[in-house]
Protein backbone atom coordinates (compact mmCIF):
# COMPACT_ATOMS: atom_id res chain seq x y z
CA UNK A 1 0.00 0.00 0.00
CA UNK A 2 1.74 3.55 -0.96
CA UNK A 3 2.38 5.66 1.69
CA UNK A 4 0.23 8.81 2.01
CA UNK A 5 2.90 12.05 1.81
CA UNK A 6 2.52 14.33 4.53
CA UNK A 7 2.93 17.80 5.50
CA UNK A 8 6.81 16.63 6.79
CA UNK A 9 7.37 15.56 3.07
CA UNK A 10 6.09 18.82 1.52
CA UNK A 11 7.70 21.11 4.08
CA UNK A 12 11.46 19.35 3.12
CA UNK A 13 10.93 19.47 -0.24
CA UNK A 14 10.32 22.77 -0.51
CA UNK A 15 12.99 24.19 2.28
CA UNK A 16 10.60 25.58 4.39
CA UNK A 17 9.33 24.67 8.28
CA UNK A 18 6.11 22.93 8.45
CA UNK A 19 4.11 26.06 9.91
CA UNK A 20 5.10 27.95 6.77
CA UNK A 21 3.28 24.95 4.50
CA UNK A 22 0.03 25.04 6.79
CA UNK A 23 0.24 29.22 6.54
CA UNK A 24 0.71 29.00 2.55
CA UNK A 25 -1.68 26.93 1.55
CA UNK A 26 -3.95 28.93 4.15
CA UNK A 27 -3.06 31.77 1.81
CA UNK A 28 -1.94 33.62 5.46
CA UNK A 29 -0.94 37.24 4.82
CA UNK A 30 2.52 36.13 6.64
CA UNK A 31 3.80 34.35 3.74
CA UNK A 32 5.43 35.65 0.74
CA UNK A 33 3.41 35.02 -2.69
CA UNK A 34 6.44 33.43 -3.91
CA UNK A 35 6.58 30.73 -1.25
CA UNK A 36 2.78 30.22 -1.50
CA UNK A 37 3.28 29.16 -4.83
CA UNK A 38 6.03 27.10 -4.65
CA UNK A 39 4.77 25.48 -1.53
CA UNK A 40 1.39 24.94 -3.76
CA UNK A 41 3.33 22.99 -6.59
CA UNK A 42 5.18 20.77 -4.50
CA UNK A 43 1.92 20.16 -2.80
CA UNK A 44 0.27 19.24 -6.45
CA UNK A 45 3.39 17.08 -7.11
CA UNK A 46 4.01 15.02 -4.22
CA UNK A 47 -0.22 14.80 -4.16
CA UNK A 48 -0.48 16.63 -0.89
CA UNK A 49 -3.89 17.42 0.07
CA UNK A 50 -4.41 18.71 3.69
CA UNK A 51 -7.71 17.77 5.54
CA UNK A 52 -10.15 20.36 5.69
CA UNK A 53 -11.31 19.39 9.24
CA UNK A 54 -7.46 19.20 10.28
CA UNK A 55 -6.95 22.94 9.02
CA UNK A 56 -10.05 24.32 10.75
CA UNK A 57 -9.34 22.35 14.02
CA UNK A 58 -5.72 23.75 14.35
CA UNK A 59 -6.63 27.50 13.44
CA UNK A 60 -9.38 26.76 15.30
CA UNK A 61 -11.14 28.96 12.77
CA UNK A 62 -14.10 28.07 10.50
CA UNK A 63 -12.79 29.96 7.50
CA UNK A 64 -16.94 31.34 7.13
CA UNK A 65 -18.23 34.57 7.44
CA UNK A 66 -22.22 34.67 8.18
CA UNK A 67 -24.40 37.09 6.25
CA UNK A 68 -26.95 38.58 8.32
CA UNK A 69 -29.95 39.49 7.15
CA UNK A 70 -33.73 40.24 8.14
CA UNK A 71 -36.23 37.58 8.22
CA UNK A 72 -39.99 38.18 7.16
CA UNK A 73 -43.09 35.49 7.95
CA UNK A 74 -44.32 37.29 4.42
CA UNK A 75 -41.31 37.97 2.31
CA UNK A 76 -37.69 36.45 1.81
CA UNK A 77 -34.95 39.27 1.54
CA UNK A 78 -33.62 37.31 -1.34
CA UNK A 79 -36.92 38.30 -3.67
CA UNK A 80 -35.22 42.36 -3.42
CA UNK A 81 -32.69 42.89 -5.55
CA UNK A 82 -30.69 44.48 -2.66
CA UNK A 83 -29.89 41.33 -0.71
CA UNK A 84 -28.65 39.30 -4.29
CA UNK A 85 -26.54 42.66 -5.09
CA UNK A 86 -24.75 42.40 -1.52
CA UNK A 87 -24.36 38.57 -2.18
CA UNK A 88 -22.75 38.81 -5.16
CA UNK A 89 -20.08 40.98 -3.93
CA UNK A 90 -19.01 38.90 -0.16
CA UNK A 91 -19.27 36.07 -2.89
CA UNK A 92 -16.70 37.54 -4.98
CA UNK A 93 -14.55 38.65 -2.18
CA UNK A 94 -14.95 35.44 0.05
CA UNK A 95 -13.43 33.34 -3.42
CA UNK A 96 -10.41 35.24 -3.54
CA UNK A 97 -9.69 34.97 -0.07
CA UNK A 98 -11.12 30.99 0.81
CA UNK A 99 -13.86 32.23 3.10
CA UNK A 100 -17.15 30.59 2.27
CA UNK A 101 -20.73 32.60 2.99
CA UNK A 102 -23.61 31.14 4.94
CA UNK A 103 -27.00 32.79 5.53
CA UNK A 104 -28.26 33.84 8.92
CA UNK A 105 -31.61 34.83 9.31
CA UNK A 106 -31.82 38.28 12.00
CA UNK A 107 -32.78 37.56 15.61
CA UNK A 108 -33.39 33.57 14.56
CA UNK A 109 -29.89 31.95 15.44
CA UNK A 110 -30.91 28.34 16.14
CA UNK A 111 -29.38 26.89 19.18
CA UNK A 112 -27.02 30.42 19.86
CA UNK A 113 -28.66 32.98 21.85
CA UNK A 114 -26.62 36.08 20.57
CA UNK A 115 -24.58 36.98 17.64
CA UNK A 116 -21.90 36.85 20.26
CA UNK A 117 -22.14 33.43 20.61
CA UNK A 118 -21.92 32.85 17.01
CA UNK A 119 -18.58 33.92 16.91
CA UNK A 120 -17.00 32.90 19.88
CA UNK A 121 -18.42 29.51 19.38
CA UNK A 122 -16.50 29.37 15.45
CA UNK A 123 -19.25 28.96 13.77
CA UNK A 124 -18.01 32.09 12.22
CA UNK A 125 -14.91 33.50 11.98
CA UNK A 126 -17.10 36.84 11.47
CA UNK A 127 -20.18 38.68 10.01
CA UNK A 128 -21.65 41.27 8.11
CA UNK A 129 -24.89 42.46 8.66
CA UNK A 130 -26.75 43.82 5.62
CA UNK A 131 -28.78 46.29 6.70
CA UNK A 132 -29.82 47.22 10.55
CA UNK A 133 -32.07 49.80 11.91
CA UNK A 134 -30.40 53.00 13.25
CA UNK A 135 -30.37 51.48 16.73
CA UNK A 136 -29.49 47.74 16.77
CA UNK A 137 -28.43 47.15 20.67
CA UNK A 138 -27.62 43.47 19.92
CA UNK A 139 -24.18 44.06 18.43
CA UNK A 140 -22.83 46.20 21.22
CA UNK A 141 -21.39 42.96 22.72
CA UNK A 142 -19.45 42.70 19.84
CA UNK A 143 -18.09 46.22 20.03
CA UNK A 144 -17.04 45.77 23.71
CA UNK A 145 -15.24 42.66 23.25
CA UNK A 146 -13.88 43.71 19.42
CA UNK A 147 -15.08 41.13 17.89
CA UNK A 148 -15.01 40.85 13.93
CA UNK A 149 -18.30 42.29 12.08
CA UNK A 150 -18.94 44.58 9.57
CA UNK A 151 -22.45 46.99 9.04
CA UNK A 152 -23.32 47.66 5.45
CA UNK A 153 -25.13 50.55 5.03
CA UNK A 154 -25.28 51.60 8.65
CA UNK A 155 -22.94 52.71 10.81
CA UNK A 156 -22.20 53.14 14.35
CA UNK A 157 -19.63 54.39 16.74
CA UNK A 158 -17.14 52.05 17.85
CA UNK A 159 -18.17 49.22 14.65
CA UNK A 160 -16.26 48.61 11.45
CA UNK A 161 -18.80 50.25 8.52
CA UNK A 162 -19.26 50.11 4.48
CA UNK A 163 -21.62 52.87 3.75
CA UNK A 164 -22.77 54.59 0.78
CA UNK A 165 -22.91 58.64 1.23
CA UNK A 166 -26.11 59.68 -1.05
CA UNK A 167 -25.34 63.03 -1.24
CA UNK A 168 -23.02 62.86 -4.11
CA UNK A 169 -25.14 60.97 -6.53
CA UNK A 170 -28.44 62.77 -5.44
CA UNK A 171 -26.68 66.58 -6.11
CA UNK A 172 -26.18 65.01 -9.45
CA UNK A 173 -29.63 64.27 -9.39
CA UNK A 174 -30.86 67.70 -8.30
CA UNK A 175 -28.29 68.88 -11.26
CA UNK A 176 -30.08 66.89 -13.88
CA UNK A 177 -33.45 68.09 -12.63
CA UNK A 178 -32.96 72.02 -12.73
CA UNK A 179 -30.93 71.68 -16.29
CA UNK A 180 -34.67 69.64 -16.98
CA UNK A 181 -36.32 72.82 -15.86
CA UNK A 182 -38.05 70.94 -12.50
CA UNK A 183 -38.53 73.48 -9.90
CA UNK A 184 -40.95 71.97 -7.58
CA UNK A 185 -39.91 68.02 -6.95
CA UNK A 186 -41.51 65.42 -4.92
CA UNK A 187 -39.82 63.19 -2.57
CA UNK A 188 -40.97 59.59 -1.03
CA UNK A 189 -38.89 58.77 1.58
CA UNK A 190 -37.48 55.60 2.85
CA UNK A 191 -38.39 54.28 6.10
CA UNK A 192 -37.03 56.62 8.84
CA UNK A 193 -35.94 53.63 11.56
CA UNK A 194 -32.73 53.49 9.34
CA UNK A 195 -29.84 55.62 9.26
CA UNK A 196 -29.76 55.43 5.14
CA UNK A 197 -33.46 56.91 5.23
CA UNK A 198 -32.66 59.51 7.24
CA UNK A 199 -29.51 60.17 5.37
CA UNK A 200 -31.33 60.36 2.09
CA UNK A 201 -34.32 62.10 3.08
CA UNK A 202 -31.30 64.88 4.68
CA UNK A 203 -29.72 65.44 1.74
CA UNK A 204 -33.00 65.93 -0.15
CA UNK A 205 -33.91 68.61 1.86
CA UNK A 206 -30.58 70.40 1.83
CA UNK A 207 -30.14 70.23 -1.67
CA UNK A 208 -33.33 71.82 -2.11
CA UNK A 209 -32.84 74.51 0.66
CA UNK A 210 -29.93 75.03 -1.58
CA UNK A 211 -31.64 75.50 -4.75
CA UNK A 212 -34.52 76.95 -3.19
CA UNK A 213 -36.80 74.60 -4.69
CA UNK A 214 -40.50 73.95 -4.06
CA UNK A 215 -41.09 70.42 -2.00
CA UNK A 216 -43.82 67.80 -1.38
CA UNK A 217 -42.52 64.92 0.78
CA UNK A 218 -44.65 61.53 1.36
CA UNK A 219 -43.46 59.47 4.02
CA UNK A 220 -42.46 55.63 2.59
CA UNK A 221 -40.46 52.82 3.82
CA UNK A 222 -38.67 51.66 0.82
CA UNK A 223 -41.53 48.82 -0.57
CA UNK A 224 -42.94 48.84 -3.82
CA UNK A 225 -46.31 49.61 -1.64
CA UNK A 226 -45.15 52.81 -0.73
CA UNK A 227 -44.28 54.12 -4.15
CA UNK A 228 -47.46 52.96 -5.26
CA UNK A 229 -49.48 54.53 -2.02
CA UNK A 230 -47.53 57.88 -2.27
CA UNK A 231 -49.39 58.78 -6.09
CA UNK A 232 -52.08 60.29 -4.32
CA UNK A 233 -50.45 62.67 -2.71
CA UNK A 234 -47.78 63.65 -5.47
CA UNK A 235 -50.23 63.65 -8.41
CA UNK A 236 -51.00 67.42 -8.29
CA UNK A 237 -48.13 69.79 -8.05
CA UNK A 238 -44.32 68.17 -8.77
CA UNK A 239 -43.02 67.72 -12.28
CA UNK A 240 -40.38 65.53 -10.95
CA UNK A 241 -40.55 62.96 -8.51
CA UNK A 242 -37.39 61.35 -6.61
CA UNK A 243 -37.32 58.17 -4.64
CA UNK A 244 -35.89 56.67 -1.64
CA UNK A 245 -35.34 53.45 -3.51
CA UNK A 246 -36.23 52.06 -7.20
CA UNK A 247 -38.60 49.73 -5.37
CA UNK A 248 -40.50 52.80 -5.07
CA UNK A 249 -40.00 54.02 -8.44
CA UNK A 250 -41.45 51.03 -9.25
CA UNK A 251 -44.25 50.97 -7.17
CA UNK A 252 -44.89 54.34 -8.37
CA UNK A 253 -44.46 53.72 -12.33
CA UNK A 254 -47.80 51.09 -11.64
CA UNK A 255 -49.91 54.06 -10.41
CA UNK A 256 -49.12 56.60 -12.82
CA UNK A 257 -49.62 53.67 -15.83
CA UNK A 258 -53.02 53.06 -13.87
CA UNK A 259 -54.03 56.58 -13.86
CA UNK A 260 -53.17 57.15 -17.26
CA UNK A 261 -49.89 59.43 -16.83
CA UNK A 262 -46.82 58.74 -18.75
CA UNK A 263 -43.38 58.95 -17.46
CA UNK A 264 -41.66 61.54 -18.30
CA UNK A 265 -43.82 62.79 -20.80
CA UNK A 266 -46.41 64.34 -17.82
CA UNK A 267 -43.75 63.71 -14.80
CA UNK A 268 -40.19 62.64 -14.63
CA UNK A 269 -39.36 60.29 -11.96
CA UNK A 270 -35.77 59.88 -10.43
CA UNK A 271 -35.13 56.32 -8.25
CA UNK A 272 -32.25 55.41 -6.05
CA UNK A 273 -30.21 52.18 -6.23
CA UNK A 274 -29.51 51.11 -9.98
CA UNK A 275 -30.03 47.47 -9.37
CA UNK A 276 -30.38 45.31 -12.64
CA UNK A 277 -34.17 45.93 -12.79
CA UNK A 278 -33.43 49.47 -12.93
CA UNK A 279 -32.49 49.41 -16.55
CA UNK A 280 -35.01 46.81 -18.19
CA UNK A 281 -38.39 48.68 -16.31
CA UNK A 282 -40.32 50.81 -18.62
CA UNK A 283 -39.42 53.45 -19.36
CA UNK A 284 -35.73 52.64 -18.20
CA UNK A 285 -35.37 54.31 -15.37
CA UNK A 286 -33.06 57.62 -14.10
CA UNK A 287 -31.73 56.56 -10.88
CA UNK A 288 -28.78 57.26 -8.52
CA UNK A 289 -26.58 54.91 -8.29
CA UNK A 290 -25.80 52.78 -5.18
CA UNK A 291 -22.70 50.37 -5.44
CA UNK A 292 -24.04 47.76 -3.12
CA UNK A 293 -21.68 45.10 -4.91
CA UNK A 294 -18.03 46.79 -4.70
CA UNK A 295 -19.16 47.58 -0.47
CA UNK A 296 -19.90 43.69 -0.13
CA UNK A 297 -16.85 42.74 -1.28
CA UNK A 298 -15.30 45.88 0.34
CA UNK A 299 -16.77 44.19 3.68
CA UNK A 300 -14.99 40.96 3.13
CA UNK A 301 -11.75 42.39 2.80
CA UNK A 302 -12.17 44.76 6.30
CA UNK A 303 -13.94 41.70 7.72
CA UNK A 304 -10.36 39.68 6.66
CA UNK A 305 -8.46 42.46 8.12
CA UNK A 306 -9.54 42.21 11.35
CA UNK A 307 -9.63 38.36 11.79
CA UNK A 308 -6.46 37.83 10.30
CA UNK A 309 -4.61 40.29 11.42
CA UNK A 310 -6.25 41.70 14.60
CA UNK A 311 -7.04 45.57 12.46
CA UNK A 312 -9.60 47.56 14.49
CA UNK A 313 -12.76 48.80 13.47
CA UNK A 314 -12.81 51.36 10.68
CA UNK A 315 -15.42 53.21 8.76
CA UNK A 316 -15.08 53.34 5.26
CA UNK A 317 -17.12 55.53 2.85
CA UNK A 318 -18.28 54.95 -0.57
CA UNK A 319 -19.69 57.35 -2.82
CA UNK A 320 -23.04 57.30 -4.97
CA UNK A 321 -23.11 57.90 -8.58
CA UNK A 322 -25.94 59.04 -10.98
CA UNK A 323 -27.34 57.50 -14.06
CA UNK A 324 -29.48 58.77 -17.02
CA UNK A 325 -32.18 56.97 -18.26
CA UNK A 326 -35.42 57.31 -20.30
CA UNK A 327 -37.78 58.09 -16.89
CA UNK A 328 -36.59 61.90 -16.68
CA UNK A 329 -37.52 64.92 -19.55
CA UNK A 330 -37.64 68.15 -19.56
CA UNK A 331 -40.59 70.33 -17.67
CA UNK A 332 -43.08 70.71 -20.24
CA UNK A 333 -42.96 67.56 -22.28
CA UNK A 334 -41.10 66.43 -24.66
CA UNK A 335 -38.99 63.58 -25.53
Amino acid sequence: MEKSVGRQEVAKAAGVSESTVSRALNDSPLISDEIKKKVRQVSEQLGYFPSRTATLFASNRSFAIGLVVPYYPSIMPFTRPYFPSLLDGLLLGSLEHNYTISIVFENRLGKYRSYYELITSHSYDGLVFAITKDQFPEINPLIEKQLPFVLVNNYQSGAASIYARPTVGMTKAFNHALQQGHHHIGYITGDLQFKNGKDRLQAFEDLAAQHHLKTTIVEGNFSRKSGFQAYNQLKDGPSLVMTASDRQAFGFIQACTEHGRKIPQDISLIGYDNFQPASTSSPPLTTVDHPITAMGKEAVLMLRSMIEQGQGAQQRWADTGFVVRKSTGPWGGGT
